[in-house]
């Protein structure tokens, strides 16, 4: 990137609206550019990101090498990048921009003019503006300044979205068209009603009432929204349980250009004080007809122990008509009492003589009572009356009949043991934190997760050590964020089991409502599975987007499901308007009918993948010649369509032809004239006896040999030059190739010394040309060291790599730093280039074997050349 200096010197123009407090990070490569970008932006506040480290106020530093991208990256308001930092912080700047939710995080692209359409392609990605420079200054600070706008205004949206869900009062808005549906309820709507979002967006608010809502302020408020005007009312409205409620309802018109666009209702529950109002005018019947009416038996029993009234829910929690409990004593032998074992049931034992023996009250006393012939469960609270004069007269009791959830209970001791199934099934667990407390909850199937035994008691601190160290920070900020808004949060993270063992886990925490306690609960799942298939489903979603070839697949008959953008951008035509499309009418009847064929071989078994060659018509009308891979997609041994992978090889063909020709006339025509320089330098070696001519001669006859013997090396290594014939790619034992190397080596240079230790077999994956590579290496070390030198070959398996090593040292000159670099990066340039083929062919091998060559200095000289290739 570079900025334009012109452009900041010639336009003044200040920062307008900037404001100081907003952070702008520079990842910019550039010392240069990241110091005029800081000054151009001098009324924000400047952080500087480099690889390695970070500084503020635009300060310089050097710029970072590979793998300095794990530098976190500071909070910011705005994030300027260029193209050679880019790939470093794409993943973080991506990450940062998933976790703001629907606050903006913009990042600004910088590219170099050439760089516009590479940057193009990424602008779906995590840039939101590409900037293409030098820029004039103006421009810069126009779209810095654009970008901040529209964060504030992000920031300002998520504010009142915040304050709008926190409010106590439920707050809702609705369309003005059609039948003014729901685009929004807050949480306290939610809690008033009952419903979830998902339930009532969508709807008209008419689904709250309910039978007993009086007509007259529907009426009014269907008025007022035809006319668009502002209403308020008090209805009876029903939650989701049928339970009702008084509604106190404001609704608001919203205008936008003078037009009518939303309405804004405000809900407040006002059901408490129309309850105290009816309480205040039904209070004396309601005590009048208390005792009658009580969903619990009442019975008051005399002094004796003999009913002597009992109320409605009393005869039938006893099972007797009212006229016979009257009279009777509460131990009389046709209720065969029993304890809660099953044991028959003492009279002194009753609640009621308890109570009259000691004047106390007697609570939650559980027993059995047989009543047309079935068992009963009771639980009697009895306490004592007494007279005007505080005299014993009596024992009032309340008997409620508990059959229904003593058999509740065992129903909820089984739904718990299908809880724990269920828990081990989905692998997820559950927790609650009582903050005040700092005491953790957790069920068995979140134990079996953590490895620990369900008994087992863990404090909040204790309870964070489970999860990675990487990760613990940021569960403790979904916690505190937990307990400081109430809101629910939802993270994945990574946790450590007692044994070790690391998973990926869901964590979810609410905040519970049933207590005025702070009780926060949540469940932990298990989705290390699903996270690597969801890993794996994104890396191959985004090979196929990003690849540069049609990839398409097609159903039984042929038509479009899936195109991906280069399929696209062939054909001129947007993905989805593919789908549903047969093959033939995009790519025509000749291509149709060999994907016909193929498919025809595919379902015959011969092999699981067929490649054709077709001609097909690109957007431009121009026929271009593409290689089509094709595998079938099936499900249960049924066919259901194949998978499509083209490649244009029009060029790529064009390009063989033309390169074969030109390789047999350069090595053709090379030989002959080399042969003639050459004949002609031996015949003046033969006829002069002048010495600057003798010298000369021969020093042409060296150079026409070095040529010769190039063409030849080039012709041996021509195999090499192709970088993907990938049949050439076979198993080798490396040892052996490395052993005859040496033996034929060691006839050639008598005067070298070299040496070979290598094991028996030492099998790896190597290009046909290997041999010759390494037969290359040897002879590279005797020319440029001389008879003299000393040349070691070592071989041996890296297990931790899984890769077979050769490596090669000597005590000659070494290889020159230029051409060193050359062949380590792969590329020559004007002031970086090499004198030779050999170590270019040495590399062509190992690379098109899937393997890297490194080259060194040796101690204390000469060179030291390591091939290291995947093992067999």
């Amino acid at each position: 990137m570079t900025v334009s200096e012109d452009a900041s010197r010639n336009d003044t123009r200040s920062a307008g609206d900037a404001s100081g407090d907003e952070r702008i990070l520079l990842a910019v490569r550039g010392a240069r550019d990241r110091e005029l970008l800081a000054e151009l932006l001098d009324a924000y506040e400047v952080i500087v990101w480099e690889r390695g480290r970070e500084s503020g106020g635009g300060g310089e530093g050097e710029d970072g090498d590979e793998g300095a991208g794990e530098d976190p990256l500071p909070e910011f308001d705005l994030c300027i990048v260029d193209m050679a930092t880019y790939s470093a912080v794409a993943d973080a700047l991506a990450e940062r921009k998933a976790d703001a939710d629907d606050r903006f995080v913009p990042v600004l692209l910088t590219v170099a003019q050439d760089e516009q359409a590479v940057a193009a392609r990424r602008l779906d990605d995590v840039p939101d503006d590409v900037l293409a420079v030098p820029a004039p200054k103006a421009v810069i600070r126009s779209r810095v300044e654009s970008l901040l706008q529209t964060r504030r205004q992000s920031l300002q949206l998520a504010l009142y979205r915040r304050a709008m869900d926190s409010a106590t009062v439920g707050i809702t808005i609705t369309e003005a068209d059609d039948d003014q549906p729901l685009t929004y309820i807050n949480d306290a709507f939610e809690e008033m009603t009952g419903y979830d979002r998902s339930e009532v967006l969508g709807r008209n608010c008419r689904f709250l009432q309910g039978e007993e809502t009086d007509t007259e302020p529907v009426e009014l408020l269907h008025e007022a929204i035809e006319a668009g005007e502002s209403v308020a009312v008090s209805l009876t409205n029903y939650r989701k349980d049928g339970t009702p409620f008084w509604n106190e309802l404001k609704i608001s018109p919203v205008y936008e250009d003078g037009e009518l666009t939303h309405f804004v209702g405000f809900q407040t529950d006002a059901t408490v004080r129309h309850a105290l109002k009816n309480q205040l005018i039904h209070e004396t019947q309601t005590l009048k007809q208390l005792f009658e009416t009580s969903p619990v038996g009442i019975a008051v029993l005399n002094d004796d122990g003999i009913i002597v009234r009992a109320n409605e829910a009393a005869q039938e929690v006893l099972g007797l008509r009212r006229s016979v409990v009257l009279g009777q004593s509460y131990d009389a032998p046709e209720w065969d009492l029993v304890d809660a074992r099953g044991e028959p049931l003492d009279r002194d034992d009753l609640p009621f003589d308890r109570v009259r023996e000691t004047g106390d009250t007697v609570t939650n006393f559980e027993h059995g009572i047989g009543v047309d012939d079935e068992r009963r469960w009771l639980v009697v609270n009895a306490a004592p009356l007494t007279g005007s004069d505080g005299e014993h007269v009596g024992v009032i009791a309340a008997i409620e009949d508990v059959t229904a959830q003593k058999r509740q209970e065992r129903e909820r001791e089984r739904l718990l043991d299908l809880f724990d199934q269920s828990q081990k099934i989905a692998s997820v667990g559950a927790w609650e934190v009582n903050t005040e407390s700092g005491a953790v909850l957790f069920t068995s199937g979140l134990a079996e997760l953590l490895g620990v035994e369900p008994g087992t008691v863990f404090d909040l601190s204790e309870a964070f050590s489970f999860y990675h160290p990487e990760d613990e920070p940021k569960v403790r900020a979904g916690f505190e964020r937990l307990v400081e808004t109430g809101e629910e949060q939802s993270l994945e993270c990574r946790l450590e089991t007692a044994s070790g063992e690391m998973r990926w886990v869901n964590v979810r925490g609410v905040a519970t409502r049933e207590t005025d306690a702070p009780v926060f609960r949540g469940t932990v799942q298990d989705i290390t599975e699903r996270k690597a298939r969801s890993r794996e489903l994104e890396r191959y979603e985004r090979i196929v987007e990003t690849t540069a070839d049609p990839i398409y697949t097609l159903d039984d008959n042929l038509r479009f499901v899936l195109a991906n953008s280069a399929t696209a951008d062939l054909l001129g035509r947007d993905p989805d308007d593919l789908v549903g499309e047969h093959v033939s009418t995009v790519f025509g009847e000749h291509h149709s009918q060999a994907l016909l064929e193929s498919i025809a071989s595919l379902l015959a078994g011969d092999s699981d993948k067929e490649t054709m060659e077709t001609v097909v018509v690109d957007r431009d009308g121009a026929e271009r010649r593409f290689q089509t891979t094709i595998a079938a997609k099936s499900s249960e041994d049924e066919f259901e369509g194949i998978v499509c992978v083209g490649r244009d090889v029009t060029e790529l063909q064009e390009r063989e032809r033309r390169l074969s020709v030109l390789d047999r006339v350069i090595r053709h025509n090379l030989r002959n004239k080399m042969n003639i320089a050459q004949a002609h330098a031996a015949m003046v070696l033969e006829h002069t006896d002048d010495d600057d001519v003798l010298e000369s001669a021969a020093a042409i006859e060296r150079a026409t040999s070095e040529l010769l013997s190039l063409a030849e090396t080039a012709r041996k290594f021509s195999s090499a030059l192709d970088p993907n014939v990938a049949e050439r790619v076979q198993p080798q034992n490396v040892a052996d190739c490395v052993r005859n190397v040496v033996e034929g080596a060691r006839l050639s240079y008598p005067e070298a010394t070299i040496t070979v230790d290598a094991p028996g077999v030492a099998n790896a994956r190597a290009h046909t040309t290997f041999e010759l590579a390494v037969n290359e290496l040897v002879d590279n070390a005797v020319v440029y060291g001389g008879d003299g030198v000393e040349i070691e070959l070592s071989v041996f398996e890296d297990d931790a790599a899984d890769q077979v090593v050769l490596r090669v040292t000597d005590n000659g000159p070494g290889v020159p730093r230029l051409e060193r670099e050359s062949i380590m990066t792969g590329r020559e340039s004007p002031l970086r280039h090499t004198n030779g083929l050999g170590l270019w062919f040495v590399r062509w091998a190992v690379t098109n074997s899937n393997g890297s060559i490194h080259i060194a200095d040796n101690d204390p000289h000469g060179a030291l050349i390591e091939l290291r290739l995947p093992r067999a």
